[in-house]
């Protein structure tokens, strides 16, 4: 290898470290961490009543939704549901691009699948410059919950290549539908919201690096 190839590897590797250390640095700190409350398996509303009810809704009522609800919601959308550690939106390769957070006009909560815990953090309102971030849609802005879909394509990268952004984007379409069913079986409203400006957005929510928001699910009690 020539030393001006040499020399220039090296400089782009170094390039690309600090620019990661800067991106990981800016990545939110989550102060807890809490068991959710064990999900429901088994509910009074069949598949087909509540594909028949699924529509979006954008207006919502304050109430705050409790802690049980809002982890039934991020386990229909990434919980695990087999002993093999399968989840429940299926995933190319079972890779599992994606990372779900749920925030509140107070805190943000970190989904982990593995136990149904979530790391929380403390924070002020996001939802505002979420709002902003999506071309201004008011129901961002107006529900008490809001989750938020990110996705990291190099999950599946090695395996899949080119074609990596495509298969995460169709695993966020899987998880978001289970989440809206899940909503309407809960007796709540919520509409997918994917004009989102991603990075923007993933800044906004601290996340690590190499996510990007795909969706935002505005959630709550219809008004």
């Amino acid at each position: 290898m020539k030393r001006r190839e040499l020399l220039a590897m090296l400089a782009a590797g170094a390039i690309a470290e600090v620019s990661t250390g800067q991106a990981r640095e800016s990545a939110a700190h989550y102060t807890g961490q809490i068991e959710l409350p064990k999900p429901e398996v088994a509910g009074s509303m069949s598949l087909e009543e509540a594909i028949g009810r699924r529509r979006s809704v954008r207006t919502f009522r304050p109430d705050p939704l409790p802690v049980e609800t809002v982890g039934q919601l991020l386990w229909a959308g990434q919980g695990i549901t087999s002993a093999n550690d399968r989840r429940a939106a299926p995933s190319a390769g079972a890779l599992y691009a994606l990372e779900l957070y749920a925030l509140s006009a107070t805190e943000v909560m970190h989904y982990l699948p593995h136990g149904h815990r979530a790391e929380t953090r403390a924070t002020a309102d996001l939802r505002p410059k979420l709002k902003a971030q999506a071309l201004g849609q008011a129901s961002i802005g107006a529900a008490p919950l809001v989750i938020a879909v990110a996705a990291e394509p190099s999950r599946l990268s090695q395996r899949y290549g080119a074609r990596a952004n495509l298969y995460a984007d169709l695993e966020a379409g899987h998880a978001t539908q289970n989440m809206l069913l899940q909503a309407v079986a809960l007796g709540l409203g919520a509409v997918p919201v994917g004009a989102v400006d991603g990075a923007p957005a993933a800044r906004t929510l601290a996340l690590p690096y190499g996510q990007t928001v795909v969706y935002l699910i505005p959630v709550g009690l219809p008004a």
